[in-house]
């Protein structure tokens, strides 16, 4: 089985811990050992950055074991060794991959994985993605990147058999590890006219308080270890003019489920800024409570004030859209 190869996995090549001309310069296959085939799915996909026709990355340990829940027995080995001989005298243990969502695909591997080269130890694999950093010693794999910007997913040890008897491909199920926030705007203005009239009213920003993100995933359980909780910029949102239907804004934010969502928010009134603290998103007469799995849809309106000496006011209301259907709510400032 010859090795999948692309530019999009130059990161994952490094992250895996070898280089291109590492897996290049191998024999194509050893005569001693069979190539374990593994395929993917992913729970719940819609409107993510993992969605249906993306390429996502991932990082695959294998281990062997007839138990797929005791991974005492992993050792981190980067990249196979194949000797002049065609065998296998070494077996990466970890590889870097990808996929793409929604198919029936392989997993392409960039660092093949073997069963045991005697043909009757079983093994078993796990998966996280994105693609991250294999600790020295244990299964966590650790980001680079954290941001609020990765859809953080996690797929459970699946045995694969051994190469004796080696399944053509066994499925690994990734699901989501966070909850996801969407955002959009809308301006409500007053009926014939007012403060606002005339004026540019744009958002500039919005930031959520109290945020974790993933730092890491343990392989071997799906543990997540989280950041500590602060106060985060939704991503890509540039300064845009708020019009009466609502406008989508920013990119999805991937970060821990919580009870309660406060934001604080941004907007410029002829590019003078006015600054909104401390906006509760609601259920009802409850606070919103974001779930790990589900994306939810916040709208924030902007209320015109009808003069100069009325108070601005914000209300939001907010949705929850697939990856799973779930609440909606309201909120007022």
């Amino acid at each position: 089985m010859k090795t999948k190869l692309s530019l999009a996995l130059l990161t994952m090549l490094i992250a895996a811990g070898c280089s291109e001309s590492d897996q290049s310069n191998l024999p194509d296959s050893p005569v001693n050992a069979v190539p374990i085939r593994i395929g993917q799915s992913v729970s719940a996909v819609s409107r993510a950055v993992a969605e249906n026709g993306t390429s996502v990355t991932a990082t695959i340990l294998r281990c062997d074991g007839d138990t797929p829940s005791d991974w005492s027995g992993f050792t981190k080995v980067d990249k196979n060794v194949i000797d002049g001989s065609k065998q296998l005298t070494a077996r990466a243990s970890v590889s870097a991959a990808s996929f793409v969502v929604g198919t029936t695909k392989e997993i392409s591997l960039n660092q093949v994985l073997y069963y045991h080269t005697d043909n009757s130890t079983n093994s078993f694999v796990a998966g996280v993605s994105p693609a991250g950093q294999v600790a020295n010693t244990g299964t966590v794999v650790a980001f680079s990147q954290k941001d609020g910007t990765q859809d953080v997913m996690y797929a459970p040890a699946i045995t694969v058999g051994n190469g004796g008897a080696a399944a053509l491909s066994c499925d690994l199920k990734f699901t989501h590890q966070t909850t996801q926030l969407n955002f959009e705007i809308k301006l409500d203005k007053v009926a014939g006219g007012g403060e606002w009239n005339g004026k540019r009213i744009a958002l500039k920003s919005i930031a959520v308080q109290e945020v974790a993100v993933p730092q890491s995933v343990d392989a071997a359980n799906g543990n997540v270890t989280w950041s500590s909780a602060t106060t985060l910029a939704v991503p890509g949102i540039t300064e845009t003019v708020i019009a009466e239907t609502a406008t989508a804004v920013g990119n999805p934010f991937m970060i821990k489920e919580s009870t309660q969502v406060l934001l604080d928010v941004t907007i410029t009134v002829d590019g003078a800024e006015k600054l909104f603290n401390n906006i509760r998103v609601v259920n009802g007469d409850s606070d919103l409570a974001t779930t790990t799995g589900k994306s939810h849809k916040i709208t924030l309106t902007m209320k015109e004030p009808a003069t100069a000496d009325d108070a601005v006011k914000i209300t939001t209301t907010a949705t929850v859209t697939p990856w799973i259907v779930g609440d909606s709510g309201t909120a007022e400032l």
